[in-house]
C-alpha cells in the first residue's frame, strides 16, 4: 500500500496557522484523573481526580457533558461511570454505579437523545444501555463473547458494533430492539473499532495481524484487509465518512486513511520525547499514540500520546500535527466537544 511518510516534531516550533477550537477531555489512567483542555488556547481548564483506572471518554451530542468509564487497574476493579458537566469543568463528577455484575466498563457511545449511553461490560460480556438522568440500567444485551471491549455507534443511533478481544469477534446490535443480531469472526486481538457514520462499513484494528479490516456492516463479511500498520490500536472516522484516523503505537505513527479507497493517505511519524512535566534533562521516550477522536466538522483528529502525557491535534487535510496539549500521566481515552466553557 502506497503511503507518504513524514516526521512531525512536536514542539512549539511546529504550531502553524490552523486554529482548531473546542474542548478536549482526556482520561489519565496512571494519574487517576481527567484533564479538560481548551483547544484554541491550549489552556488546562481543570484536572479532576477520579477513581482508579479511567479509560474511554464519550461526549454528549450537545457537547456539554462527558462520561468516563472507570475500568480500574491491577489493584482495583472498576464498575462505575464518572459524569462531568462541561459547563462547570472544575466541578467534581457524579458517579453512576453499574453494580458488581457489570465490572470493567470500557467502551462508551451516547445515543442521539443525549440521555442514554451504551457501555460495554467486559467481564459480563454485555452491552448496557444506561440512563444518565435516572442513573439506572435501561437494558442489558449479552454478546456471549469474551472480553467485550469497545463499542461504536452509527450516527442515527440505530446500530452498534463491539469488538470482543478474546473471542476474536465483532458483535452487531440493533439498538432499538436491544438485540444482538450477529457475531462475526474477524481475527486475533482485535480491539479498535469504528463504524462509518452512514452505517455502511465497520473498521476494526488487528493488534497482532498488523491489519485494519473493513467489514460490510450488514453482513459482517470482510471486504478489505488494509496493510501498513504496526498496531492499529484505535480508529476514528470523520462525520462525512471520508477520512479515518488510526493510531499506531506499534510503529509510533498516526495514519490518515482515505475511506473510499481504503488506502493510507499520509503517515505521521511521532518522535520520542520527554514526558510532560518531566525533568528537562530526562531521556526522550517513545510517545505511544493511542486514543483517537475527531472534531465534529471533520477537520481535526485528536490523539493521546499515552507515554508522555500529551494530546496532539492533527490537521487532517494537511496531514500535520498543528498543536500539542498537555494532559496527565497515562493519557488514554479522549473526547472532543465543540462547546467551550466560560471560566468567568
Amino acid at each position: 500500500m502506497a503511503s507518504v511518510l513524514f516526521s512531525a516534531a512536536i514542539s512549539s516550533a511546529t504550531i502553524v496557522s490552523a486554529q482548531p477550537r473546542g474542548t478536549i477531555v482526556a482520561s489519565n489512567m496512571d494519574a487517576h484523573s481527567v484533564t479538560i483542555v481548551d483547544v484554541a488556547s491550549a489552556k488546562t481548564l481543570a484536572t479532576v481526580p477520579v477513581r482508579e483506572g479511567p479509560h474511554e471518554v464519550a461526549i454528549s451530542p450537545d457537547g456539554r457533558q462527558a462520561v468516563v468509564a472507570i475500568y480500574g487497574n491491577r489493584n482495583s476493579v472498576g464498575s462505575s461511570l464518572a459524569v462531568f458537566d462541561l459547563t462547570k469543568p472544575t466541578a467534581e463528577p457524579r458517579y453512576v454505579e453499574l453494580g458488581a455484575g457489570n465490572q470493567r466498563p470500557h467502551g462508551l457511545a451516547y445515543l442521539p437523545d443525549g440521555k442514554q449511553l451504551l457501555v460495554t461490560g467486559e467481564r459480563a460480556q454485555r452491552v448496557l444501555v444506561v440512563n444518565l438522568d435516572t442513573q439506572a440500567i435501561d437494558s442489558s444485551m449479552s454478546t456471549g463473547q469474551a472480553t467485550t471491549h469497545m463499542v461504536s455507534l452509527t450516527a442515527d443511533g440505530a446500530h452498534a458494533y463491539t469488538t470482543n478481544i478474546a473471542a476474536m469477534s465483532v458483535s452487531a446490535i440493533d439498538v432499538q430492539s436491544r438485540r444482538v443480531t450477529g457475531t462475526w469472526p474477524v481475527g486475533a486481538r482485535i480491539e479498535g473499532i469504528a463504524v462509518m457514520p452512514n452505517g455502511k462499513e465497520v473498521w476494526v484494528g488487528g493488534n497482532e495481524s498488523h491489519l485494519v479490516y473493513a467489514l460490510d456492516a450488514a453482513t459482517g463479511a470482510i471486504t478489505q484487509r488494509m496493510e501498513g500498520f504496526g498496531m492499529a490500536y484505535r480508529v476514528g472516522i470523520t462525520p462525512d465518512n471520508r477520512t479515518a484516523v488510526i493510531s499506531d503505537p506499534g510503529s509510533e505513527q498516526i495514519h490518515i486513511v482515505d475511506v473510499a479507497t481504503h488506502r493510507i493517505r499520509k503517515t505521521i511519524a511521532v518522535p520520542a520525547q520527554v514526558p510532560a512535566g518531566g525533568a528537562a534533562d530526562a531521556a526522550p521516550r517513545p510517545a505511544s499514540p493511542q486514543g483517537v477522536t475527531v472534531s465534529r466538522d471533520g477537520a481535526y483528529g485528536f490523539v493521546t500520546l499515552k507515554a508522555v502525557a500529551r494530546v496532539v491535534v492533527v490537521d487532517l487535510a494537511r496531514g500535520e500535527i498543528v498543536k500539542t496539549l498537555t494532559v496527565g500521566a497515562g493519557s488514554d481515552g479522549v473526547g472532543y466537544s465543540p462547546f467551550v466553557p466560560s471560566m468567568r
